[in-house]
């Protein structure tokens, strides 16, 4: 889960632009979300990634 705020100026809804669009195209296609809200002048961003566990047998990089 990742969540960011910020600021903005604005009167009442936040309005989406095609960033956003796009994060939330990308979360919901790898079975994520996202979502927003806004407290006051404050925006909040949460965006869910899941990632996939891969099976003990794939070869993994050694360091």
């Amino acid at each position: 889960m990742i969540e960011t705020q910020n600021s903005f100026h604005g009167k009442g809804s936040f309005k989406k632009g095609i960033g956003l669009s796009n994060v939330k195209k990308v979360a919901e296609k790898y079975g994520g979300a996202m979502s927003i809200e806004t407290q006051e002048n404050v925006f909040v961003l949460h965006v869910l990634l899941i990632i996939p566990q891969h099976p003990e047998s794939s070869p993994q990089q050694m360091d």
